[in-house]
């Protein structure tokens, strides 16, 4: 289990790459290779088209282009920390809902690492983070879930229910994946503060190898899961599950807003 000082956290590590916009920030593997794309390039290029469609809204943000200069207000950076620990209480149930729903013992053994991973590691990490940012463990108690997290993350506790796994690890799968497409871009940018930056470690940590490394593993359990479960056949729905997800993810990030 590797588990990030903030974020999200994927089971295992495998070798990363430096992202390029391909592989390591996850577009065309997912699009490629996760048995979401059918013979169809045009289906395929789809999800491709999705996966950029949200990275395209998320980097054109105030947020983002602020946290790339360093000048993005510090309260609306402490309101996102806050928003993103109450989605990782909704990521743990989605995951306690993943062991339920994975047919073999060793899909369940994965599904429970990852549950006990932010349970017992990560949350604690993100308090630890967040102290940092002059947010105490009781104001992340006290907090109130947006209206934005509460349409994300009910979204995939919806389909966390009501489909099967890899409906759940398909609506998951932007989160994962935009953020390693979006710290690897602005961790390239040129434009990119980085002396000076108070929000240069935060970058660094989703633009560098080891969460890519995370992400790639990420998707080769989405592949697993797409094999087993005729992904190609059901393509047509996990798409639109998909592109849901998408839009969903992209809003969340309007949470980075002052009080």
């Amino acid at each position: 289990m590797r588990v990030l000082p903030y974020g999200r956290c994927v089971t295992g590590r495998v070798r990363g790459r430096r992202c390029n916009g391909t592989e390591g920030c996850g577009n065309a593997r997912l699009a490629g290779g996760t048995g979401l794309a059918t013979s169809d390039a045009g289906a395929g290029g789809a999800v491709t088209e999705g996966l950029h469609g949200a990275v395209a809204g998320i980097r054109a943000s105030p947020f983002v282009r602020r946290v790339g200069d360093g000048t993005l207000a510090p309260a609306a950076f402490r309101n996102f920390l806050i928003q993103d620990y109450l989605y990782l209480i909704q990521y743990a149930r989605a995951c306690a809902l993943a062991v339920h729903k994975s047919d073999t013992v060793a899909g369940m053994r994965h599904a429970a690492q990852l549950l006990s991973g932010i349970l017992d590691t990560e949350l604690s990490m993100h308090v630890a983070y967040c102290a940092g940012w002059g947010i105490d463990e009781a104001a992340l108690e006290q907090a109130q879930e947006s209206l934005e997290l509460l349409a994300y993350s009910r979204f995939i506790l919806d389909r966390a229910q009501t489909g099967d796994l890899l409906d759940l690890l398909v609506t998951m799968a932007p989160c994962l994946i935009g953020y390693a497409e979006l710290g690897a871009r602005l961790h390239a940018d040129p434009a990119t503060k980085r002396e000076g930056n108070p929000y240069w470690s935060w970058i660094a940590l989703y633009g560098g190898e080891d969460y890519t490394a995370l992400v790639e593993e990420g998707i080769h359990r989405l592949d697993q899961v797409g094999a087993a479960c005729g992904a190609q056949a059901r393509y047509p729905v996990l798409l639109g599950e998909f592109a849901t997800s998408v839009r969903l993810e992209t809003a969340f990030w309007a949470t980075a807003r002052p009080d």
